[in-house]
């Protein structure tokens, strides 16, 4: 027989954590997608009007798609303010992300405006907005899963813009072909 005293319980459920330790989990999560992406944190990307883009993934060594990525507090944060930002930066794949299961309460209410999917869609044209959730997994690690894929997006050309960033950024996490 167990003693009930002796159960352990983990005193940092449903605390946040600083926004800067889910960079990597989203990074991580977005590598799994990407075939060789380039990641760079906190960056300002050219035609965001000098904003701070909390992440950028440029796929393909740098040649190709660029994501940028949202950072929020919480699901309804990245619904209301996260998605008023990623919105007006050119992209092909926008991003928001938020802490989640094990970090925050649930908000049902968030939840419900999710499924809608509402908040994430442009009002015309193609592209949806992707939501990420960075949860808290054993041992205090963390994690982050895909809980809306982004949609792409048209864009105007921005080849020689993605070029240009990649020939002066130095990337915080880069793989080679």
């Amino acid at each position: 027989m167990g003693n009930k005293d002796s159960k352990v319980i983990n005193k940092w459920k449903n605390v946040p954590v600083r926004e800067e330790r889910c960079y990597e989990p989203i990074a991580r999560c977005l590598i799994r997608s990407l075939i060789v992406p380039r990641i760079y944190f906190e960056r300002i990307w050219p035609r965001s009007g000098g904003s701070r883009i909390d992440i950028i993934a440029i796929d393909r060594a740098g040649t190709g798609d660029i994501h940028v990525v949202e950072v929020c507090k919480t699901l309804n944060e990245s619904l209301t303010e996260g998605v008023e930002i990623i919105a007006k930066i050119p992209a092909h794949y926008r991003w928001v992300a938020f802490q989640g299961e094990g970090l925050l309460p649930h908000n049902e209410d968030a939840e419900f405006k999710l499924l809608s999917e509402e908040p994430l869609l442009p009002e015309t044209g193609m592209g949806r907005i992707g939501v990420i959730e960075v949860i808290r997994m054993a041992r205090n690690d963390l994690g982050a899963n895909i809980k809306v894929k982004a949609e792409r997006f048209q864009v105007k050309d921005i080849s020689t813009l993605i070029e240009k960033f990649v020939n002066h950024e130095k990337a915080d996490i880069e793989f080679k072909e």
